[in-house]
């Protein structure tokens, strides 16, 4: 049995919307901070055919016909969701004597599931570095971040930290050099299931969103402004940017057909909440949101206790420092 552990990234510019699904090149480059308090525990072993029908012949209908066994936070997953990952097992399945070979996965998330905190990027980069270690693959990290990019976009990304880039033109995913001490609180505003997922959210818009294409344009803009003034230490300017590229990315959820919204009446007021600490009490802090309603909060990591101490007060938050990889 082998054992990893990954962390979560969450983006500062966004990857919202992919040009070419088969090749996994997405519209938009993209940076983000891998934060150590959010993360993804993952076991996996080899198994034989007994073990899957005697899960199946337990648990009914539903499960029959899966390649695998697929557990997230203990529960046993149907069909349709271990397909998804027996998939990218398979990315690992390349020998001859390899592509019978099965597994148990068991994955568990100190966050909430599929609610836009991320929690794909840390599942889906821990499945990719078990199976290195069950294959004994041998990769690298760059190696094994193009790899998990087709199982989850965002999921490239956490293979670097604290600061980590994916280029849309390049195709490279790699480390950004700072020597901004960067932290994140995460304000807890929903745990429910999103009703629309990322995948799908982001297909919508650029199939329909009448703004995508100025999204993509301005976005790349914002990607070559971010990495410089992450390499100038200006956090101000790395702040607001994170605003404003994160609402540009939600403009387009609003201007796609039908539109649709991640956010709750919650996520404003959320929003306006930060914007008021900065603004009348001069707190050093930014919002930036993904496809989910709860707000996640940049801030420098030596202000990063006393600004947990003033969210805590209103929000059930998470606060993380970000981890060197």
């Amino acid at each position: 049995m082998e054992k990893v552990k990954s962390y979560a990234n969450i983006a500062i510019i966004k990857y919202w919307g992919k040009k070419d699904k088969q090749k996994m090149i997405p519209a938009t480059s993209s940076i983000s901070l891998t934060l150590k308090d959010l993360y993804t525990e993952t076991e996996i072993e080899f198994i034989d055919d007994a073990e899957i029908k005697k899960e199946v012949e337990k648990n009914g209908e539903k499960f029959s016909g899966v390649r695998d066994l697929f557990f997230l936070n203990s529960e046993l997953q149907d069909k349709i969701h271990t397909e998804k990952i027996s998939k990218v097992v398979d990315l690992f399945r390349t020998q001859e004597n390899e592509k019978n070979k099965k597994v148990k996965i068991k994955t568990t998330n100190n966050m909430p599931t599929a609610a836009g905190l991320s929690s794909s990027s840390s599942g889906l980069s821990a499945i990719i570095k078990a199976c290195n270690k069950l294959f004994k693959k041998n990769l690298s990290q760059e190696q094994l971040a193009q790899i998990s990019k087709y199982g989850s976009g965002s999921s490239a990304r956490s293979f670097f930290g604290p600061v980590a880039a994916w280029d849309k033109d390049s195709g490279e995913i790699y480390k950004v050099k700072t020597d901004l001490k960067l932290a994140m609180i995460v304000l807890v505003l929903s745990k429910s299931k999103k009703d629309v997922s990322s995948r799908d959210g982001m297909e919508r818009c650029v199939k329909t969103s009448t703004y995508f294409e100025e999204w993509v344009e301005q976005s790349e803009i914002d990607f070559e402004n971010m990495k410089k003034y992450l390499q100038d230490n200006d956090f101000e300017k790395v702040g607001k940017l994170t605003e404003e590229n994160a609402l540009r990315m939600h403009r387009t959820t609003e201007t796609s057909n039908p539109p649709f919204s991640y956010f709750l009446p919650q996520t404003y007021k959320a929003m306006e909440f930060v914007k008021n600490l900065r603004d009348k009490d001069s707190e050093k802090c930014y919002f930036t949101m993904d496809a989910g309603p709860n707000v996640k909060v940049l801030c420098l990591e030596e202000d990063l206790e006393r600004l947990a101490g003033i969210f805590s007060k209103k929000y059930e938050i998470i606060m993380s420092r970000t981890v060197e990889l």
